[in-house]
């Protein structure tokens, strides 16, 4: 017993320092645990602030890097190429929202602009002009000293707007009636509408914004009235037929013939018609392999991206806004403000403010660009611009007796002397909405874009320019006492001696003299024959009496503006006293109000062979021959010194050549720059009639803007004083810019150097009439068949210094044919086929306005199109008869339609007293492929392209 107890005892004394140990060694490994994992835990604390810090930075280096893409875009909104200064703020401007990190951020061109082909079933097939640049950012954290960088690498493209053959804003409309194979990229910003009678071809991509639609014209007519013969090239080269139940959307279905399934309804807007999503569009869609796309995305410039849509691609050819300008605000004239000025973009973008020339024409002096004092409105009290309708200085008082009035331009170095402007027959009278008398200004100024501000810089060169002459000078200059080589150097023409052709009426001794064809003949023949002249009074004695002759107009023109005409007639000499008057034509198109108008109707309409005042047009003329002489030096040296300053031909400023600018706003009362008279659609036995009708309101005020008795006539107004018209300016807006003797262009093409090579391109808010050839002598055809398309390598010259890159910017486009006589469109202004077209050749881009399609109604225009605009194959104009399709227009170019015209916004008419259509041998000009070949000012499509990315650390 006893042992026992000891025994347990003994063993219990053993345990409990086994425990001790245990206890200690388990202490010692929770110590280790916990020590390890609040080392862990730290560390973890560690790794995932740093991990928190690093993404974050990364954020931050990525948003410095969309920032830099996003500053450099920006760039190409206003110029073609970034600046030093252009690079320096897009290094300092970092994004914001990162205060506590550091950016060192660089941009580095590391490739040159070079031409390439883009890529992508898009844009494939367009060249552009392109430059490869990298961006890198260095992104520090301030605080944990957390470093990221990153680079990017961008394709900067540039794609030039002529490189398309045909280019719509708004829908693209094709329904011709002849054969139609224009070639080039064909892109709609809307809609495409594909009808064609003989054949309609398309040898490159065709894509649309909206929807492709083959069986319904715009006017709601169906495809049979044209047909479905429209082909299209497939990636192989094989034309494949896209017949009228193939669009992206169609009326109906349709059966075995051509089977298509009309599903959901599409809603393209009111006004159009009802149409449907053709289940078959995928199908028919592969048989073009790419070639022609619905659904693509909308190509803008930057005009349109920088103010959001808040502004119309019109104001591309719209005079600027600027401090010292004056502008319409919701119905009144007042100064340019800061609020109202321009954007630096707008600045840039409109053809008014690109380097070259412009010349500016209005009914104040305060109305001219820069002249309006900011404060007030009023004019300037310096010399600003001239006066052509008063005081012989130009200076702007008026004269004592009226008939007096005239500027004289200033004599040259040399001795030459261009003649008065005759103001008598210019002014206009009325005033202004404003109530202020009207009178006439011009004025001319060298535009550039300061390499340094980016801002628009101008000398007034007014007084040095109209010292070349103002008047046209007549075929017979040599019959006229002392005129010598006078005129023969004149730009700008608003004024001329005589109109050849025609005799205007069978007989007339109030307002002109018509001379004729006379036997025994005159020396020099075809100088003074066929011509109608102002004649106030002629003598057969050489001047010992003198009787009257045009004395119609009371007073009669002052001596000051009178010349004397010696005219052998036989055995004797007439002496005519002769004077200029104003240029003007008839636009049958604008003048006439329906094309079916019977010649009963027209003869109620207007009597004794008159003329619509609607069409009486006052034309500035240019003469592009003269031009090209100034500005190759030809009259440097005789250049008058005004004002302390004579210019040269190396101060116009040039931007690989030049643009010349031209806007004529007399007559525009409310001057902003639009004809007020929407009311183009009456009914033909209510004429007066007001009402708006689709299709009219082309500046979507939501207003139908008429200014009867203002800046615009009504279609029943008619000159009761025929031919007075001809000779006499009026007060309407109706002004017009023509170009003539244009065959050869200023500029050079240089194929050795490409950048030594010159353009040139018109540009005008008016609509430019193109007279006879323009940049081309004529086209080779040999070898070609009658149906063939004359290739644009084909027009001449080709590739030698003459071959000149070419365009004409404008509200609207009117060819007037080699054929074309002034007197004529008087003479016959309903009988088309007393006003006969020849074959033309034309080779430049054209930006212009069209009409606006609606679905069809009464009233409408009469002709077979009832409210159409007249197709791709009218958007240039006609006003000749071209023989039904046998008298040839040869047109290599690039066709863009990017608004509605607003100046020249008569509807579309065809084809019994307008025009007959030519042969339309038109095809894309393939050297417009070539941006060293692109005319100064084309607008550009930019696009930057992300090509890679790289984090570097």
């Amino acid at each position: 017993m006893k042992r026992f107890s000891l025994g347990v005892k003994k063993g219990l004394q053993s345990e409990d320092g086994s425990t001790i140990v245990l206890t200690l060694l388990i202490l010692v490994l929770l110590a280790a645990f916990v020590a390890l994992a609040v080392t862990r835990s730290v560390s973890e604390t560690l790794s995932t602030a740093n991990d928190v810090a690093e993404t974050r930075a990364f954020t931050a280096a990525e948003a410095s890097l969309e920032t830099m893409t996003r500053e450099f875009d920006k760039v190409f909104e206003e110029k073609l190429s970034p600046d030093l200064v252009d690079l320096q703020r897009i290094r300092n401007t970092v994004p914001p929202g990162f205060e506590d990190y550091n950016f060192q951020q660089e941009v580095v061109q590391t490739r040159s602009a070079r031409v390439v082909d883009l890529t992508g079933s898009f844009l494939k097939g367009l060249k552009a002009l392109r430059d490869e640049w990298r961006f890198q950012t260095t992104t520090t954290d301030r605080n944990s000293g957390v470093q990221v960088v990153l680079r990017r690498w961008i394709y900067n493209n540039r794609i030039p707007l002529f490189q398309f053959g045909i280019f719509y804003n708004d829908d693209a409309e094709f329904h011709p009636g002849p054969l139609f194979n224009f070639g080039g990229r064909v892109h709609s910003n809307g809609n495409i509408f594909l009808m064609a009678s003989s054949g309609l071809y398309f040898s490159s991509i065709v894509t649309a914004s909206r929807e492709i639609i083959t069986d319904v014209a715009r006017n709601g007519s169906p495809w049979n009235h044209w047909s479905d013969k429209v082909y299209i090239r497939d990636a192989t080269g094989i034309y494949r037929q896209l017949r009228y139940c193939m669009g992206s959307v169609i009326t109906t279905s349709y059966g075995s013939d051509c089977g298509a399934s009309a599903s959901t309804p599409v809603n393209l807007g009111s006004g159009y018609p009802t149409l449907y999503r053709n289940e078959n569009w995928p199908t028919y869609r592969n048989l073009f392999q790419g070639n022609l796309l619905s659904g693509q995305p909308r190509l803008d410039l930057p005009l349109v991206i920088a103010s959001h849509g808040g502004l119309s691609y019109i104001e591309l050819i719209k005079r600027g806004k600027n401090i010292g300008d004056l502008h319409n605000l919701n119905g009144a004239i007042v100064p340019v403000n800061s609020s109202t000025a321009d954007s630096f973009i707008t600045t840039k973008e409109r053809y008014a403010n690109k380097n070259g020339i412009r010349i500016t024409l209005a009914d104040r002096k305060e109305m001219l660009p820069g002249c309006a004092d900011p404060a007030t409105g009023n004019a300037v009290s310096t010399p600003c611009g001239v006066r052509l309708d008063g005081d012989p200085s130009g200076n702007g008082d008026d004269v004592s007796n009226p008939e007096r009035a005239g500027y004289l331009p200033k004599p040259m170095a040399d001795g030459y002397q261009a003649t008065r402007v005759n103001g008598y027959r210019l002014r206009t009278g009325g005033t202004t909405i404003n109530g202020r008398q009207r009178q006439v200004w011009i004025k001319v100024e060298l535009v550039r874009i300061s390499p340094v501000t980016g801002q628009v810089e101008t000398q007034d060169v007014t007084e040095h320019i109209l010292s070349l002459g103002v008047t046209e000078r007549p075929a017979f200059a040599g019959m006229i006492q002392g005129y010598g080589n006078a005129d023969s150097r004149s730009i700008i023409k608003l004024q001329r001696f005589s109109m050849p052709g025609e005799q205007l009426t069978a007989s007339d001794n109030t307002y002109y003299t018509f001379l004729p064809s006379v036997s025994p003949a005159i020396p020099n023949p075809g100088m003074a024959i066929n011509q109608n002249i102002v004649a106030l009074r002629y003598s057969t004695n050489n001047g010992s009496t003198w009787a009257g002759l045009d004395t119609g107009y009371s007073p009669p023109d002052d001596p000051v503006h009178r010349k004397r005409l010696n005219l052998p007639l036989g055995n004797t000499v007439t002496n005519l006293e002769i004077v200029p008057f104003p240029i003007k034509m008839f636009d049958t198109r604008e003048g006439l109000f329906n094309d079916s108008l019977t010649n009963t109707q027209l003869n109620s309409l207007y009597p004794n062979g008159t003329v619509p005042w609607a069409g009486v047009m006052s034309m500035i003329d240019i003469d592009i021959a003269n031009l090209r002489r100034f500005l190759n030096g030809e009259f440097d040296s005789a250049m008058p010194t005004i004002n302390g300053r004579r210019i040269r031909s190396t101060d116009v400023p040039e931007a690989n050549g030049w643009v010349l600018y031209v806007s004529d706003r007399r007559g525009d009362r409310d001057f902003d720059g639009q004809y007020d008279m929407e009311n183009i659609y009456v009914p033909t036995n209510n004429p007066t009639s007001i009402t708006m009708e689709p299709g009219e309101d082309v500046n979507d005020n939501g207003v139908l803007d008429v200014d009867y008795g203002g800046e615009a006539p009504r279609y029943t107004d008619y000159d009761n004083r025929f031919p007075y018209c001809a000779f006499f300016d009026h007060s309407y807006y109706r002004r017009g810019v023509r170009l003539i003797n244009g065959t050869v262009l200023p500029g050079r093409y240089d194929a050795t150097n490409p950048a030594n090579t010159k353009g040139f391109t018109v540009a005008s808010e008016n609509a430019v009439y193109v007279l006879g050839n323009y940049n081309a002598t004529g086209v080779d055809r040999t070898g070609l068949s009658s149906t063939d398309v004359t290739p644009s390598t084909r027009y001449l010259p080709q590739n030698t210094p003459e071959h000149i890159p070419a365009s004409i910017v404008a509200d609207a486009v009117i060819i007037l044919s080699n054929n074309w006589q002034d007197s004529r469109s008087f003479c016959y202004p309903f009988s088309l086929s007393n006003r006969p077209a020849t074959e033309t050749t034309v080779r430049f881009a054209m930006l212009a306005g069209d009409p606006r399609s609606s679905l069809n109604g009464n009233p409408n225009q009469g002709g077979g199109d009832p409210r159409l605009a007249g197709g791709i194959h009218n958007f240039k104009r006609f006003l000749e008869y071209w023989g039904g399709n046998a008298a040839p227009l040869h047109y290599t170019g690039s066709l863009i339609n990017l608004y509605n015209a607003q100046v020249n916004n008569g509807s579309f008419k065809c084809c019994s007293k307008v025009y007959s259509p030519p042969q339309r041998d038109w095809t894309f000009d393939i050297s417009l492929l070539d941006p060293t070949r692109l005319p100064p000012g084309t607008p550009f499509i930019h696009n930057i392209q992300l090509t890679g990315f790289q984090r570097v650390n």
